[in-house]
């Protein structure tokens, strides 16, 4: 079988649980997908060098995959000992100019220039101002942009430097549940056998101890799955996340000097999708757009922005590259399943830390939950928060416990940072009390619960 761009691909059936020695020439990719209800598989590098999504893996240790749909790169060449049932196939390239990781190192390079730059010429007082490149990511769905986000971010850090990351893209979070939009800066390796490539709530404070350090990051609520299920709204956050992203690279030079990797929502190359990028661009200040796979998108993006300038005085480039021809399909159905396990990798944590949450029995009248209003309740067109009639149809939702008091209008409490999440276990109208699952051991004290319509509830979280 033969793809174009990509030379002869072997397919490899799914096999039993035995052990089979995977051999890749250079900057050929081993590509699988561990299936949502598997028990996962284990690879360990036996010889020469491979990476997923530009994190490196250690020769002779045994990795653990479960749930994704990934990749692992080889640029020199290597051998693989897979054991576990997997669908899985080698893409092979005849020639380096045919692999687009090829230009995705390049643009690290350039993105490495440019922060070098910075560096040497913030030694001057006068120019402690400048600002390492701001990248922003962006395509149509299964395009590969967080993909090659977490490359870059990854091959940044492999650097020694400390880029921002920022998504806001509410579908799916970053290091935080889905339905919000965060940033945080990535000063240090991420995780290889995260599902989510790093990017997932694995090595975040909440999930208890961790193979790599923590990454803190701040964290608003959209509550919804879709740009533009509120647009209105989501451009709100985007501006106040562009505000705490620029207040972070402020407080450490070597932030500053990285500067920022921007994931996206996949949208379409439309009048409503392009201004959705270019919103978020210019709240950001970035001055370099990645568009993948969509030369309509390159086309559109160069016409709106090409000629404007950053509120620094810099130029904008916009860069058509070609997206990875495997690129995993992700339907609704998978990113309903990705949501359901960072919920429970958040409660109960993961196959190597198991955490205990603390179940908590409070009254009615000890809680305080606002809800983002379905199409039914909207108040002349505004979608703001409404109080929530506590019922058991909110069993099994994930609440956000907004940093705020229950005492703040809605405007404001919406609009907050979050602390964290609870489950909703239980709801017992009888005896009119909530059981629900918190992190922590603490009661909420006046803090306001928001109940969001994104992530859908895990009807089996709990029991």
């Amino acid at each position: 079988m033969s793809i174009p761009g990509l030379g002869q691909i072997t397919p490899q059936a799914a096999a039993a649980t035995t052990i089979r020695t995977i051999a890749l020439q250079p900057l050929w990719e081993w590509r699988f997908e561990v299936p949502r209800r598997s028990a996962g598989i284990t690879v360990r590098l036996v010889t020469g060098s491979a990476e997923r999504d530009g994190t490196p893996l250690a020769v002779n240790r045994t990795y653990t995959f479960v749930r994704t749909k990934s990749k692992l790169l080889t640029w020199h060449g290597c051998t693989l000992e897979v054991n576990g049932d997997c669908d899985a196939y080698v893409a092979e390239y005849a020639a380096p100019e045919d692999s687009p990781m090829v230009s995705y190192l390049n643009l690290h390079f350039a993105l490495k220039e440019r922060r070098d730059h910075v560096r040497a010429m913030s030694g001057a007082a006068q120019n402690r101002a400048l600002l390492g490149p701001r990248v922003m990511v962006c395509g149509p769905k299964n395009s590969g942009k967080t993909s090659l986000a977490r490359t870059l971010v990854a091959y940044a850090t492999r650097m020694g430097a400390q880029p921002l990351v920022a998504s806001v893209d509410p579908g799916e979070g970053l290091l935080s549940l889905p339905g919000t939009m965060s940033a945080a800066v990535f000063g240090t390796v991420m995780d290889v056998e995260d599902p989510a490539g790093g990017f997932g709530v694995r090595g975040t404070p909440s999930t208890g101890p961790s193979t790599v350090p923590v990454k803190l990051p701040i964290v608003y609520y959209f509550g919804r799955e879709k740009v533009e299920d509120d647009g209105p709204f989501w451009r709100e956050l985007v501006s106040k996340l562009a505000g705490s992203a620029r207040v972070k690279m402020d407080e450490v030079d070597d932030v500053r000097c990285t500067g920022l990797v921007l994931d996206t929502p996949a949208v379409a190359a439309n009048q409503s999708g392009i201004d959705i990028l270019v919103h978020a661009a210019r709240e950001f200040a970035v001055n370099v757009v990645v568009v993948l796979g969509s030369a309509g998108m390159n086309a559109e993006l160069q016409r709106r922005l090409a000629h404007e300038k950053t509120r620094f005085g810099e130029p904008i480039t916009v860069l058509l590259l070609d997206k990875s021809e495997g690129v995993a399909e992700r339907d609704k159905a998978w990113m309903r399943g990705v949501g359901e396990e960072a919920i429970k990798e958040y409660f109960f944590g993961d196959p190597k830390r198991t955490l205990s949450p603390f179940t908590h029995s409070v009254t009615y009248e000890e809680l305080t939950v606002l809800k983002v209003p379905d199409e039914s309740e909207y108040f002349e067109g505004q979608q703001v928060l409404i109080p929530a009639e506590i019922s058991p149809e909110m069993s099994n939702w994930t609440l956000a416990v907004m940093d705020a008091s229950v005492n703040d209008p809605p405007e404001i409490i919406r609009q907050a940072a979050i602390l964290g999440f609870i489950a909703i276990a239980d709801v017992d109208e009888e005896r009119r009390r909530v059981k629900f699952l918190s992190p922590v051991s603490g009661r909420l004290g006046n803090r306001p619960l928001v109940w969001g319509r994104w992530p859908e509830p895990y009807i089996n979280l709990v029991g």
